[in-house]
């Protein structure tokens, strides 16, 4: 009976391996994923025999390609807004104020980054940890490095640094899940922002942004510090009126401190200036109506340090203060 289970287990696997070679990824028709195995290797004393075994298990998928051509922040900001501005995110966001109000202090008060703030970008992000994806983040990141040439030097070398980090971890490639663009945890982070920006903020000796929200809160609040977040300081202020004609050629789609805020001034663009500091950018929102101008300040560009779209950072910003509303914070 032995020797029968034998020799049905060895048919079965002659069956099965032409099946599995055939579903293999062949690295070969991607030149992208040819030259990131000669980098590594070269570079970074990684096994080619290890690195080209976890790209042939890996697959490039269409859906992910698909997704990334249709993304939220292209929309309109009035419909944009609708997807993450609603009464349910911002119940949802109080209470998780409520839950973890100790650790939101304990990290504002080392990074100067307001409570509301941390609390409306994991809402934004993953709907406060709850939804951080459910799809290889190696696939993910092989079919974007592969077969989207549009940014594939941006996911390549997001690519090696997490095979480089699973690595060093002792972690299995095809075992972490995240969003159909490769961000990871709860809020989010690509794997090079885990490796730069990712803060051990319980002090257990690991720094763990899916299983530890302490981690998370404390990582958000230090990446949007790196990147410019003053404390104490204004995010944005709406244009009053109209922009006069001598300020058409200042705006911009995009949220770049281009301009001191004194310019500003000058060209005839009336905004609250309390809190600004001295730099600033000029851009406009897409509503129903029309389009509303907004001047931008520091913190605001930190929060397009996360995801450059001025829809991003205003959801952000809206649901921040819509939930501290709530809340009955003062």
């Amino acid at each position: 009976m032995k020797h029968n289970l034998t020799i049905a287990t060895l048919i079965l696997l002659k069956l099965l391996l032409p099946a599995a070679a055939a579903n293999a990824l062949d690295i070969r028709q991607y030149p992208a994923l040819t030259e990131l195995v000669d980098t590594m290797v070269n570079e970074d004393g990684f096994p080619r025999a290890e690195l080209e075994a976890i790209l042939t298990s890996s697959r490039v998928d269409q859906k992910t390609i698909d997704l990334m051509n249709r993304q939220y922040e292209a929309l309109p900001w009035h419909r944009y807004r609708d997807l993450f501005i609603n009464q349910a995110r911002i119940e949802k966001g109080v209470s998780f104020w409520q839950e973890h109000k100790d650790l939101l202090q304990t990290a504002e008060e080392a990074y100067g980054v307001p409570q509301e703030i941390m609390v409306a970008l994991i809402g934004v992000e993953t709907h406060y940890g709850t939804r951080m994806g459910d799809r290889r983040v190696l696939d993910s990141l092989v079919t974007l490095t592969a077969d989207y040439p549009r940014r594939s030097e941006f996911f390549g070398s997001e690519l090696r640094t997490f095979l480089n980090t699973t690595r060093a971890e002792g972690i299995a490639p095809d075992s972490v899940l995240g969003s159909y663009a490769g961000a990871i945890g709860i809020p989010q982070f690509m794997p090079t922002s885990y490796e730069a920006y990712a803060v051990d903020f319980n002090n257990n000796g690991r720094r763990d942004l899916v299983g530890e929200m302490e981690d998370a809160v404390g990582s958000v609040a230090n990446y949007l510090s790196v990147h410019g977040w003053r404390r104490d300081q204004a995010i944005f202020a709406p244009v009053i009126d109209s922009l006069p004609a001598s300020a058409t050629e200042l705006v911009s789609r995009r949220a770049k401190l281009a301009h001191n805020v004194a310019d500003l001034v000058d060209a005839g663009v009336k905004f609250d200036q309390r809190g600004a500091g001295d730099r600033a950018s000029l851009f406009y929102l897409t509503q129903e109506s029309g389009k509303t101008y907004v001047v931008g300040f520091r913190n605001f560009y930190a929060i397009t340090r996360y995801n450059p779209s001025v829809n991003y950072a205003m959801a952000v910003t809206e649901l921040s203060e819509l939930i501290r509303e709530r809340a009955g914070k003062q």
